[in-house]
């Protein structure tokens, strides 16, 4: 062998040169003399790698080879199947030269026998590994049956000795008949996979080669344990790279595309595959696959394979059914997988594999597809022995958890693309502003600039509306106590109350959308809808012309049956009367429709949103986003959720949930039902929810309770929200709650000093100056707003009595109980305090192991609960923009504040278009005429 490294490999392939050279007639050769001897085959592996390079270019350097068509084949039927190329080099086609031993090698692989014989190999793998499979799980389970391991490492341990055994006894005894199949499989998928153009185009050109390929798909033991996945997969993944277009039209005729895969649906290699070719068809390069699919019925395929069966309730044993189980999680995360690349570009996860809005996604979000999510998937449940009901966990589970993921990744508040209305989104300074109702009904009015269309964002409103029509049933599921699983004795939240919960807060975001609380948008965006219908079955009719011919139709002859339909020749029944209009003169007519959000109430302190006689307009004839609300408010969900809270201290993740309910109700608009849910959350007869905080605080319980942080963030929420609002204009109840006593102790005496808490920088040592400006033992933490350091170690019950009852501040012979002062005298008596604080904490500091370090540098300035919270008098808002934010101690800072939505739509004229009131006009709300608008107040100075 040359030691030089750029000798010609077939110098050194003995054996394939003796083979290729005693080679007469290539249709002659087979597949057992290709890769049955071992060393030919290590040889020929090994050369196809080495000239790749050389034979990939079609075009322009490297070797040009035209494909010799066979002879036709006789009335017997008989006729040469061989098939060749001509190299297009001038070259001497001498048996000694390089080329001509590559052409022959290549010649010889794509003869249909041998192409056919390989894939015949991964045919019988299929069975083969099958049954190797089951021989191996019947071995282990004689062992274990024979000798039973005491422990699951005993059990492992015993397995690994098996293992090894087995493989030091078959290296050494020869290869064995399995041994040498395993071989030869391996090697016909690394040939069918390799990346040679020459072979790659035989098959997709092959009609019979490839469908004999494809079928492997189709065969019943084709388990995701299964060796030959992964080779079919990496065979399929070369042809996807190198003759895309063929194979799509390949893909695309298949008339039982969607059956096969689904038959499939818990291999993940072979669906991870599917979805690559679904991802191929995007809105700028389309190839079909969608429309195809859609025809085939995918979504209510998918959606019939998550309906429950029977066996899925037995209790007699722990995991009853658990093959459908699995197959159930599978369509699941398939269709979230869609879900996600279907996502508004805004909110693409991936930008490059983003597929954009579709018909499958619409789809999905139809009546008649949400209905049998909740009526046949959501809604079944099983009635025990003991009268107890028993739910759908698992569908309950699958069907939140898709839904969660449509509203999310459809967002249209995030639709910033309007194309020439872009503009009128755009704040003062140039920046992209929100979206609002005005601009986005024009936008979808103008169908001239912007068609309907396949690839329109998604509308959720039906979607919302039929779960609010059945809200009722889920409000019984919620309140429904769950069946305990075996040896649990204790009280459960169960799974089906947490995720409907959680379904429950994403929904309410849902409704929150301004493309939901708008009636115009929602009559646009049905007259849109008609005349999509009408393109699909344009579209249907271009699809099914172009699958009944043989060839491989092109793309886009198959994409544009969707362009033909003429807007002018729409006609659509109107909601009042059969008669038919236009679409233009139906247009037209929505511009004389008034939207309830563009109203800006007329309010008072003695007139406030929530009132009577605004719930019944609201009522009369409420928009899909209210609606929903309605029914949540009705039925007494708010309130069951959030009563839940307490009853369940340590499961936090539901505590995650309740809080962002609570969230999203408080950063809700308010001149919209949103206002009777935030009335709920304070009101004393119903949530409560100030005094459920102060409550859970005054408790001395041991130990505490894992919802004590979710409280903190709950507290914060309420203060921001009254700092940013004017409760009075709301509801008295809001005023009622966050003007109580107890309420302000809570914030004077609990949260201040929380956020000191949380403030401290951890792991920074007492008189450590370096990088740091807090000096104190990082193994304990403290609060800073005493006489001088006290250590409150977190999560100790002992600390709860000195932690709320902190008398710190006052004399020493003052009493624990004077905590609870009046909030007003307990700030005067602060203030003096302070004054003297310099001092004595120097006094103090001399006396603290010579430390020497000023106290003042960490202390918080004092806050008044009357600045954080509405006070007495709720109209006189202080107004001072030359306070300085900078000694908040994290309340809100002034970006934070200006990047909220505004209270209502009006916001945009008399805002800079960041939601953020001018100062013109918070001058101007000491006039009684302005004071008493639903809009934010200004930022709280704290001094």
């Amino acid at each position: 062998m040359s030691f030089w490294p750029f000798t010609n490999p077939l110098n050194s392939n003995n054996a394939l040169l003796k083979f290729l050279d005693s080679v007469q007639d290539v249709s002659s050769v087979t597949v057992n003399d290709l890769i049955g001897d071992p060393t030919v085959l290590l040889e020929l592996l090994s050369e196809l790698h080495s000239i790749k390079g050389n034979y990939n270019a079609k075009t322009g350097g490297g070797t040009n080879f035209l494909f010799q068509q066979p002879p036709p084949q006789d009335a017997n039927g008989t006729g040469s199947d061989s098939a060749s190329f001509t190299s297009s080099t001038n070259e001497n086609n001498n048996s000694n030269t390089k080329d001509t031993k590559g052409t022959k090698l290549i010649e010889i692989l794509i003869q249909p026998q041998i192409l056919t014989g390989l894939i015949d190999c991964l045919v019988k793998s299929v069975d083969f590994f099958h049954e190797q499979s089951m021989k191996e799980e019947e071995a282990v389970l004689e062992l274990l049956n024979a000798q039973p391991p005491e422990t699951d490492e005993a059990e492992e341990e015993e397995l690994e000795e098996v293992r090894s055994g087995k493989i030091s006894k078959e290296s050494e005894e020869e290869e064995s008949e399995d041994d040498q199949f395993r071989r030869m499989v391996q090697a016909a998928a690394d040939i069918l996979s390799v990346d040679l153009w020459i072979i790659l185009n035989r098959i997709i050109e092959t009609p019979t080669i490839m469908n004999e390929l494809w079928l492997i798909i189709d065969m019943k033991n084709l388990l995701e344990s299964c060796p030959t996945v992964s080779y079919l997969v990496h065979i399929l993944d070369q042809l996807m790279d190198t003759n895309s277009i063929e194979l799509l039209n390949f893909i695309r005729r298949q008339k039982d595309l969607v059956d096969t895969f689904l038959a499939k649906i818990e291999v993940p290699m072979l669906m991870d595959f599917f979805f690559r070719v679904i991802q191929t068809d995007k809105p700028d390069s389309p190839t079909g696959i969608i429309e195809t699919i859609a025809l085939q019925n995918i979504i209510p395929k998918l959606i019939d394979i998550l309906k429950p069966e029977t066996s899925q309730f037995a209790l007699d044993s722990c995991i009853p059914n658990h093959q459908l189980f699995f197959k159930q999680t599978a369509a699941t995360d398939f269709l979230k997988a869609l879900v996600t690349i279907s996502s508004n570009a805004a909110l693409a996860v991936v930008l490059e594999t983003n597929i954009g809005p579709n018909q499958l996604t619409r789809e999905l979000v139809s009546p008649e597809i949400v209905n049998a999510m909740i009526n046949d998937i959501m809604l079944v449940k099983i009635k025990e022995k003991d009268g107890k009901y028993q739910t759908n966990k698992s569908g309950i589970s699958n069907v939140c958890s898709l839904i969660i993921e449509l509203i999310r990744k459809n967002n249209s508040d995030y639709d910033l693309n309007c194309g020439s209305y872009s503009s009128l989104l755009q704040n003062g300074d140039g920046s992209p502003g929100e979206i609002n109702s005005y601009v986005m009904f024009q936008w979808l009015k103008d169908l001239e600039q912007n068609p309907p269309g396949p690839r329109d964002p998604i509308y959720l409103g039906d979607m919302l509306e039929l779960f609010s029509n059945n809200l009722d049933n889920f409000a019984e599921l919620i309140q429904m106590e769950p069946i305990h699983p075996m040896n649990v004795d204790s009280n459960i939240l169960g799974f089906t109350r947490f995720k409907l919960s959680e379904l429950i807060a994403e929904l309410l975001h849902c409704s929150n959308m301004i493309l939901l609380n708008s009636k115009k948008i929602k009559k646009i965006i049905s007259v849109r809808d008609q005349i999509r219908s009408q393109q699909g079955k344009r579209l249907k009719k271009a699809l099914e012309d172009q699958i009944a011919f043989p060839e491989s139709p092109n793309i886009k002859q198959v994409t544009s049956g969707m362009d033909d339909v003429s807007l002018d020749d729409i006609h659509f029944a109107t909601h009042s009367s059969d008669e038919s209009n236009d679409y233009k003169k139906l247009v037209d007519t929505l511009d004389d429709v008034e939207d309830s959000e563009d109203e800006e109430p007329s309010i008072s302190p003695e007139n406030p949103f929530v009132c009577a006689e605004r719930d019944k307009t609201i009522r009369a004839d409420p928009c899909v986003g209210d609606y929903f609300k309605i029914k949540l408010l009705d039925l007494n969900i708010l309130y069951e959720i959030i009563s839940m809270f307490t009853r369940f201290p340590w499961n936090n993740f539901f505590h995650n949930v309740v809080f962002d309910l609570i969230q999203l109700i408080m950063n809700g608009k308010l001149n919209s039902f949103n206002s009777y849910l935030l009335n709920c959350l304070f009101a004393t007869d119903l949530c409560n929810l100030t005094e459920v905080v102060v409550k859970s605080y005054k408790e001395d319980a041991g130990p505490r309770p894992g919802y004590m942080g979710h409280l903190i963030l709950i507290s914060e929420e309420i203060v921001k929200f009254t700092s940013l609002y004017k409760p009075d204009l709301i509801s008295p109840a809001i005023v009622t709650a966050v003007q109580s006593e107890s309420w302000n102790w809570f914030v004077n005496e609990v949260l201040l000093k929380t956020r000191e808490v949380y403030n401290v920088v951890l792991g920074a040592e007492e008189g450590d100056e370096d990088g740091n400006d807090y000096g104190f033992d990082s193994s304990s933490v403290g609060y800073l707003d005493m006489d001088q350091p006290k250590k409150i170690i977190l999560g100790d019950a002992s600390n709860h009595d000195e932690f709320v009852h902190d008398n710190s501040g006052k004399d020493d012979d003052d009493e624990e109980g004077d905590g609870d002062k009046d909030c007003d005298e307990e700030a005067e008596q602060n203030n003096s305090n302070s004054k003297n604080r310099e001092n004595e904490e120097e006094d103090d500091a001399g006396n603290d192991s010579g430390d020497d370090y000023d106290m003042n540098q960490f202390l918080v300035p004092e806050v008044n609960i009357l600045k954080m919270t509405p006070s007495g008098d709720l109209d006189k808002h202080e107004d001072d923009d030359d306070l300085e934010d900078d000694e908040n101690d994290g309340d809100h800072d002034t970006n934070y504040l200006e990047n909220l939505s505004g209270s209502s739509s009006s916001e945009d004229e008399d805002s800079d278009g960041d939601g953020v009131v001018e100062d013109q006009d918070i001058a101007e709300d000491e006039d009684e005429d302005k004071s008493h608008e639903l809009r934010r107040v200004p930022n709280h100075s704290n001094q």
